[in-house]
C-alpha cells in the first residue's frame, strides 16, 4: 500500500471516529434530556424548565424541552441508521463512551449553566418557597436545594469522566 492510500485509510478512520463521537454525543444529550424531562419534570415533578412563570408557561417550557430531546434522539437514531454500513461491532464501545460523554456533559452544563448561572430552574424546586423569594439563599441559590445541586453535578461529572475514560481506552485498543 502506497503512502497516499495509507493516508486515505487514516483519514477515513478519523472521519468515522468523529462521526461516532458526534453521533454518540447527540444521542447522549437526547437521552439525558429525555430522562430529565421524564423523571424530574413529569414523574417527580421537582422542577419545570423555566421556573419564573405561571403554570401555563411552565408547561410550555417543558413541552419545548421535550420536543428538543425528542428531536435529538431522532437525529441521533437517524445518524446511526444512516452510517450502519460503515460501523462494525468494534465501534460499539466508542459509541457507548460517546453517549456517556453526551449524558454527563449535558447534565453538567444543565447543573452549572442553567441552574447556577442562569437560574432557569433548580434540581428540586419543591424544597424552596418560590423563585422570587430571596430568603434562605446563598449567592441567590436556594439553600435547601444546594445538596440536590451538588449530587446532580457530581453524578454528571462521574458519568462524563467514565465516558471520557472509556473513549480513551477504546481509542488505545484500536491503535494496537
Amino acid at each position: 500500500m502506497c503512502s497516499s492510500e495509507k493516508r486515505d485509510v487514516a483519514q477515513s478512520k478519523k472521519r468515522t471516529l468523529r462521526s461516532l463521537l458526534f453521533t454518540g454525543i447527540v444521542l447522549g444529550i437526547g437521552i439525558a434530556a429525555f430522562l430529565d424531562e421524564t423523571l424530574l419534570h413529569q414523574l417527580l415533578q421537582w422542577h419545570a424548565f423555566y421556573w419564573y412563570t405561571d403554570q401555563h408557561g411552565r408547561l410550555l417550557s417543558d413541552g419545548l424541552f421535550h420536543a428538543f430531546s425528542t428531536l435529538l434522539l431522532l437525529w441521533g437514531a437517524f445518524r446511526l441508521w444512516q452510517d450502519r454500513d460503515a460501523w462494525d461491532l468494534s465501534q460499539r464501545n466508542p459509541i457507548f463512551a460517546a453517549v456517556l460523554m453526551g449524558i454527563g456533559g449535558f447534565n453538567l452544563y444543565d447543573g452549572i449553566v442553567q441552574h447556577l448561572i442562569l437560574r432557569l430552574h433548580l434540581v428540586n424546586e419543591l424544597v424552596c418557597r418560590s423563585p422570587m423569594s430571596q430568603q434562605h439563599t446563598f449567592l441567590g441559590i436556594c439553600m435547601n436545594d444546594i445538596p440536590y445541586e451538588i449530587v446532580f453535578d457530581l453524578i454528571a461529572l462521574v458519568i462524563l469522566s467514565v465516558g471520557v475514560f472509556w473513549w480513551r481506552r477504546s481509542m488505545h485498543m484500536r491503535e494496537q
